[in-house]
């Protein structure tokens, strides 16, 4: 089966480095399975590092910079509010998570330390739901500064695809059953993914729809 998504990988795109590349930008799997498969590939494993760091480095700066702004407009959109709300939703769970334990200090250049430490290890551990994607998200969420923003991600991702790197070095005569294992946890991970998100938009549609009452409700007694 990794020899016929390789195959078809190959006749899709004109090079093995752009196969990675690509792999790597894809949210939940990015470095963590770009470079297992481009070991598949045979692909020397410094060209495979150096592709799947570049291609998850790509999603950072346009995540930064463009999804509040997104997100803003989709709640502007009847269409898109709820879905804005439980993206939002998904992702404040793990800015909480961040941001409790920075706030324990009382002063504001720790705080931040340490919020940008928390971005750092969200990108650093390879695991699912965490990674370049997650990172840039946190980073966004809690308004934190492009420039800082940036260097903790690149530098979490340095961590990440070390590691993966290194896994996938060491344990090459069973990588194909690497891809498996994480075909499945990508899968699972992306079903759960959908089901909070589903959720989320419930809740986020049932609490508009409760202000809108209550809106109305209100109008209609100073009236």
């Amino acid at each position: 089966m990794i020899d016929s998504i390789i195959e078809f990988f190959r006749n899709v795109l004109p090079s093995d480095y752009l196969t990675i590349i690509i792999i790597s930008m894809i949210p939940l799997i990015e470095v963590r399975g770009a470079i297992p498969v481009a070991v598949a590939m045979n692909m020397d494993i410094f060209k495979a590092f150096a592709c799947a760091f570049f291609g998850s480095s790509l999603v950072a700066p346009i995540l930064l910079l463009i999804l509040q702004p997104i997100l803003k407009w989709m709640k502007n959109t009847k269409a898109f509010r709820s879905l804005a709300h439980a993206v939002e939703g998904v992702f404040q769970s793990k800015v909480d998570a961040v941001e409790n334990k920075a706030d324990k200090s009382f002063d504001p250049k720790i705080i931040e330390r340490k919020k940008l430490l928390g971005v750092f290890a969200f990108v650093a551990v390879p695991i699912p739901m965490t990674g370049v994607w997650t990172g840039s998200a946190v980073a966004s969420f809690m308004g934190l500064g492009f420039g800082k923003s940036m260097l903790m991600v690149i530098l979490g991702n340095v961590v990440a695809s070390s590691i993966i790197t290194l896994l996938s070095y060491f344990l090459s005569d069973y990588i194909d059953y690497i891809i498996y294992g994480l075909m499945a946890i990508v899968l699972i991970a992306l079903v759960a993914y959908i089901v909070k998100l589903v959720v989320s938009m419930r809740r986020a549609k049932s609490q508009s729809d409760s202000d809108r009452d209550s809106e109305s409700k209100q109008s209609d007694d100073k009236a």
